[in-house]
């Protein structure tokens, strides 16, 4: 049994002719340019990203909250590690922030 042709496999689109053309072309070792960065996004070494895995029940509540309070889960969230680094002894969020802009 064969597959199913796409409905949109023969579509073509306005500009995809430019593109043809220049892809038709045999590739020489030309040097690979950088990888673009994503538009409307700014560079940010100062911010982590992270995942935080949470039960579902967990994340309904924090949710539940957020919407109650009208703020965001992360701003639920960043009360709870400003308040776990308070219990440790450590700098708000707030203070370790101020200190990271002043490069301290």
């Amino acid at each position: 049994m064969s597959k199913r042709p796409s409905l949109i496999g023969g579509l073509t689109l306005p500009g995809s002719e430019a593109r043809e053309a220049v892809t038709d072309r045999p590739t020489e070792a030309a040097p690979e340019a950088p990888a673009p960065k994503a538009v409307g996004r700014r560079a940010r070494p100062e911010i982590v990203h992270t995942s935080v895995y949470l039960p579902r029940e967990v994340h309904r509540r924090l949710r539940e909250i957020a919407f109650t309070r009208d703020v965001k889960v992360h701003d639920i969230i960043m009360e709870g590690i400003d308040e776990a680094l308070r219990k440790h002894g450590h700098p708000s969020v707030d203070a370790l922030k101020v200190g990271a802009k002043r490069g301290e």
